[in-house]
């Protein structure tokens, strides 16, 4: 089977959204400590950032289509909290069962965070709707 064009390319645009959301958020993360702010706070102002960048560009350009409202924006952060969950289940696994170290496992949880992200992207935050 294979999948139609457009999916590949909003694929390549989530992945790009992604790599300036991170480079975004990390920055805000590294400033913030700089200035100052302890690690907690420092890294809920980084994923904040990170999560305004990523749904502003993924709705404007990766899922243009789609019709935006609250009720987007309460899907994302749901399908966000719920790839968050998996990537967490994923790192506990590989620290304490799999008992890799906690960097190796923090980049497995990786991949499948983006993935299960996507989809519900895909197919639920920014269905087309009209």
């Amino acid at each position: 089977m294979r999948l139609p064009d457009k999916i590949y390319a909003r694929m390549g645009a989530f992945s790009l959204v992604g790599v300036a959301n991170t480079l975004a958020g990390v920055t805000v993360i590294v400033v913030a400590g700089l200035l100052g702010a302890n690690a907690i706070l420092a890294n809920v102002l980084g994923y904040g950032t990170g999560l305004i960048i990523s749904f502003t560009l993924n709705s404007r350009f990766t899922f243009h289509g789609s019709i935006v409202n609250r009720f987007t924006v309460l899907r994302f952060l749901g399908a966000f909290a719920f790839s968050f969950l998996v990537n967490l289940g994923a790192v506990y696994f590989t620290t304490e069962i799999l008992e890799y170290h906690g960097l190796v496992a923090s980049l497995a949880g990786v991949p499948l965070f983006t993935g299960i992200f996507y989809v519900l992207c895909e197919y639920w935050v920014f269905r087309d709707r009209r």
